[in-house]
């Protein structure tokens, strides 16, 4: 079944796959998927995350965006 993503989604996707396995800080996201400087006041990443995961985990599974809690979020490699 393909994947059907908004453009942000799959920069953001995109972004945290060429660095898999490599914690990726909030302000990272917003430099490299929207060009601007972090602002500690808004959910905009929070929203993006969890609409991607609805897209791309199956249930049942884990997650393949990791939440690093107080650093950021990694897709971890493979066990």
């Amino acid at each position: 079944e393909p994947l059907i993503l908004l453009p942000t989604e799959f920069k953001l996707l995109e972004f945290l796959m060429r660095n898999s396995g490599q914690i990726i800080t909030r302000m990272m996201i917003f430099q490299e998927v929207w060009g601007y400087h972090f602002d500690p006041g808004t959910n905009l990443i929070d929203v993006h995350i969890g609409r991607l995961r609805k897209k791309i985990d199956q249930p049942g599974t884990a997650q393949l965006i990791q939440t690093v809690r107080g650093s950021g979020y990694v897709i971890a490699e493979p066990v």
